[in-house]
């Protein structure tokens, strides 16, 4: 009979292996088409952007001066996350970029990358120099931002680690409004991922092998891993305020997410001199059940991002509810 320590790393190996396939299974982005785009070479291996985002000839209007930067989550990529949100903000006269980021190669393909999996504060340095060129390029002085679940968490580590806020002159800094749908602010077990990880631990294996059984081989990555409940990634990110100054945060949640559990981690304490609203999509919406995975398709967010960039959209459209 198998020790018990054996027996869990049979089942562990089980269980990657399953996940492996699974991983493997997901389509990677063609290679972007980089004519004409001003971005530095490093950003050729991008697929192709969502209907609405990545024109580089786009001019801020005076409606809407600030471009709308949209950052994907764990796992995703821009092409497949932004498909309603990106045209629909586009109609309403926004200029939109979105990006790829945090690539990891499939195993069985090296060709293959899966977004959205690598190293959070890594990311976070793809992210700065992305807003910088759409600054540049557009002659815009601030951005707007949106990120759906890792997103948000990697554009609040842009925010406060990679210059995105000028905390001596707020007035200077580079974003306006930050919006996470879904975002992992306070971390999350993943349902049920994280307990897995400690009872592993303390069955003496090593920790290093579980991160990456678990992390590497189920699609959630080094990402994975720094989104945890308690991760020294995000005690980092929340250390002495979870909020910048200057920058105006729509943190927007879902009573029926099961990636971000429990679901009110994903919300922010605006504790500090920035301005901040949480909101569940059910706010004045109960039949709403939209779940982690559809909140960037979603009418009723959508509209909520809307009128977060522009409050005065509110006053000639009504808010869905689906």
């Amino acid at each position: 009979m198998p020790k018990p320590r054996g027996r869990v790393a049979i089942a562990l190996a089980s269980a990657a292996l399953i996940a492996l396939g699974s991983a493997v299974v997901s389509t990677p982005s063609a290679g972007a088409d980089t004519v004409d785009s001003p971005l530095p070479s490093e950003f050729s291996d991008m697929g192709a952007a969502p209907a609405g985002a990545n024109d580089w000839s786009c001019v801020p209007s005076e409606a809407h001066p600030r471009p709308v930067v949209l950052v994907h989550g764990t796992g995703a990529d821009m092409a497949t996350t932004w498909t309603t949100m990106a045209p629909a903000l586009a109609e309403q006269g926004y200029c939109v970029y979105a990006l790829d980021y945090g690539a990891v190669r499939t195993l069985l393909d090296p060709n293959k990358v899966i977004w959205g999996l690598g190293d959070i504060p890594v990311s976070a340095t793809r992210l700065a120099t992305f807003v910088d060129v759409v600054l540049a390029q557009t002659g815009a002085s601030k951005v707007d931002i949106v990120g759906h679940s890792q997103g948000g968490t990697v554009a609040r580590q842009y925010l406060k680690f990679n210059g995105g806020v000028n905390d001596a002159d707020p007035s200077a800094s580079k974003v306006e409004n930050l919006v996470t749908l879904g975002g992992t602010n306070h971390g999350t077990n993943f349902g049920g991922i994280q307990q897995m990880y400690l009872v592993l631990a303390a069955a003496g294996l090593d920790q290093t092998i579980i991160s990456e059984l678990l992390f590497g081989l189920t699609g959630l990555g080094t990402a994975g891993r720094q989104q945890l409940i308690g991760s020294p990634t995000l005690q980092r990110l929340n250390a002495g305020g979870e909020v910048e100054p200057g920058v105006r945060y729509t943190v927007v949640g879902t009573k029926f997410d099961k990636v971000v559990t429990p679901p009110e981690r994903t919300f922010l304490d605006g504790t500090g001199s920035a301005e901040v609203r949480n909101m569940w999509v059910q706010d004045g919406c109960e039949s709403n059940t939209v779940p982690h995975q559809g909140l960037t398709f979603d009418d009723r967010v959508t509209y909520i991002v809307q009128t977060a960039l522009d409050p005065s959209y509110a006053d000639t459209h009504t808010a869905p509810c689906n």
